[in-house]
C-alpha cells in the first residue's frame, strides 16, 4: 500500500504533565525526525513551516483561526503567518469543508545561497517547537521541503515520436484524438503559449478579463486566464526559461494534424478546438520555486479533470503534508492526479508519487523495458515512454528529453483521451 508509514519520535525531555506529553508525541509521531534531520545536511529543507490547527479548538470554533495562527507562529519564533491555501472566493467552502482553510505557513529562517544553514535555522526551530509543552490548537506540524523536477538530461534530436508506437496510440486515434471539455493542468515550469505548435489546445478561464489587475471570476486569483504562477504569485507570467514544462505540455496536447512540428496524445484533429485544453501552473519560475499544494487545489477548483506533476522530492520518503492533502482534494472532486515516479533508479517511498492517492508512473523505452534511471516497486502504478522523447521547448524549438517527466505526461494524455470519449466517467473508471 502506498501509505505514508508511522514512524519514530522524538526523544523528548520529560513533561510537565501527562497531557502535555500525549501532546508532543501526537506531533512528534507525524514526523520522521531522523529522516527530516539527514535532509537538513544535504540542505533539503526549506525556510517555511507549515501547521495545520486543529478544527475543534474553542478560538477556530469561535471564526477567528487567524489569530491562533499568529500564536503558534509566534510559538515557533517565525514570521507572521499566511493561509496555505488562500481564500478561493466561490471555492472556499469547498475547501473549509476539507480543511484546507486550517493550513498556516511561516517563514523562519532567512533564504541565502547556503541551503544547509538555511535548513538548519528551520529544524533548530522545529525541534525546539516540539520539545515545548505548549503545542495548543496545532494538529499537524512539518517543514518546508525542496523540490525538483522528474527528468534526466536533454539528448540529441533523433526526428521522430517513436515512443507513441510504444503505447499504441495511433490505435487509440481511431477512436479519439482529443475533447476541448477535458481540462489537463500542467503544474511544472509553466508552458510557452507562443509556440507555434502550442496555439490551439491552451486552455482559458471564462470567468476572467486577461490583463485588468481584477479577480474577475471571484476565485482568488488576479488575471488567471490561463491558469497562474504560483512561484511568483500572479497570472501573467507563465513560462520560465527552462523547457521542461514546454515539453511536458506538448506531450499531452501539442496541437495535432495541423501540419506543424510534432503531435500530443489528446492534441486534436487539426480543426480548432479539437484537442484537450492545458491549464498552466508554475511552480518553478526563474526567480522562485513553491506553490506545489496550493496549485493542485487551484486545478480542483476552476475545472481541471486531470493534473500532470513531473516533480517530486530530493531523497525518498520525504513528504510535505500539505500536498499530500492537497492530492486527496482533487481526488475528492473526482480528478485524476499524475505524478512521475523518480529517477533514482530505486524501489524507495519516492513522495508524491508514493501517495496512495496519486497515479505513480515509471519510465520503459518503446518496447516496454525498463528506463535504467526509473524508480519501481509495487507502488507503481502504470508504466509509459520515457526515453528518448521528442516534444516542444521554448520559441518555436523541439527538443528530446529523458525521465519519468517524460512518462507522466503520457498518461494524463492517454487519460484525457479517455475523459474525451466518456466525459461522466468517475475516477474509478
Amino acid at each position: 500500500m502506498k501509505t505514508p508509514a508511522i514512524i519514530l519520535a522524538l526523544a523528548l525531555f520529560a513533561p510537565a504533565d501527562a497531557a502535555s506529553l500525549r501532546g508532543r508525541r501526537r506531533l512528534a509521531d507525524n514526523l520522521d525526525m531522523h529522516k527530516l534531520l539527514d535532509e537538513g545536511k544535504k540542505g533539503h529543507i526549506g525556510a517555511k513551516i507549515s501547521f495545520k490547527l486543529d478544527k475543534d479548538h474553542k478560538v477556530v470554533a469561535r471564526g477567528h483561526p487567524a489569530d491562533l495562527a499568529a500564536k503558534v507562529a509566534k510559538k515557533l519564533d517565525c514570521g507572521p503567518p499566511s493561509r496555505k491555501f488562500r481564500d478561493a472566493g466561490k471555492h472556499e467552502a469547498s475547501q473549509k469543508a476539507f480543511g484546507l482553510d486550517l493550513w498556516y505557513e511561516t517563514k523562519c529562517s532567512h533564504e541565502t545561497s547556503d541551503k544547509k544553514k538555511v535548513a538548519g535555522a528551520t529544524l533548530k526551530k522545529l525541534k525546539h517547537f516540539l520539545d515545548s509543552e505548549d503545542h495548543d490548537g496545532v494538529a499537524y506540524v512539518e517543514p518546508e521541503l525542496e523540490h525538483k523536477l522528474m527528468r534526466e538530461m536533454d539528448d540529441p534530436m533523433i526526428g521522430d515520436q517513436t515512443h507513441y508506437d510504444g503505447i499504441n496510440l495511433k490505435g487509440a486515434w481511431d477512436t479519439t484524438t482529443g475533447n476541448p471539455n477535458v481540462v489537463v493542468q500542467v503544474i511544472d515550469s509553466g508552458v510557452d503559449m507562443s509556440h507555434p505548435d502550442l496555439q490551439n489546445n491552451i486552455w482559458k478561464n471564462p470567468g476572467e478579463i486577461c490583463g485588468n489587475g481584477v479577480d474577475d471570476d471571484n476565485n482568488g486569483y488576479v488575471d488567471d486566464c490561463h491558469g497562474y504562477n504560483f512561484a511568483d504569485d500572479e497570472g501573467t507570467n507563465l513560462v520560465s526559461s527552462d523547457s521542461h514544462g514546454s515539453h511536458c505540455g506538448g506531450t499531452i496536447a501539442a496541437d495535432s494534424n495541423n501540419g506543424v512540428g510534432v503531435a500530443g496524445v489528446a492534441g486534436g484533429d487539426g480543426s480548432k478546438d479539437s484537442g484537450a485544453k492545458l491549464m498552466i501552473a508554475v511552480v518553478f519560475s526563474d526567480d522562485w520555486i513553491g506553490g506545489f499544494a496550493e496549485a493542485l487545489v487551484y486545478g480542483a477548483n476552476n475545472g481541471a479533470q486531470i493534473s500532470s506533476n513531473s516533480w517530486g522530492y530530493l531523497s525518498p520518503g520525504a513528504y510535505d503534508q500539505a500536498e499530500l492533502d492537497a492530492i486527496d482534494y482533487y481526488n475528492s472532486k473526482d480528478g485524476l492526479v499524475v505524478f512521475a515516479a523518480g529517477n533514482g533508479g530505486t524501489d524507495a517511498d519516492w513522495y508524491p508519487a508514493y501517495h496512495d492517492g496519486a497515479i505513480a508512473v515509471a519510465a520503459t523505452d518503446d518496447r516496454g523495458d525498463p528506463a535504467g534511471f526509473t524508480c519501481y516497486g509495487d507502488w507503481i502504478d502504470i508504466s509509459a515512454p520515457g526515453i528518448w522523447v521528442l516534444s516542444t521547448g521554448l520559441g518555436d524549438e523541439y527538443e528530446f528529453m529523458d525521465g519519468t517527466s517524460m512518462a507522466c505526461p503520457h498518461v494524463s494524455g492517454v487519460l484525457a483521451l479517455g475523459k474525451s470519449v466518456n466525459m461522466a466517467a468517475s475516477r474509478d473508471e
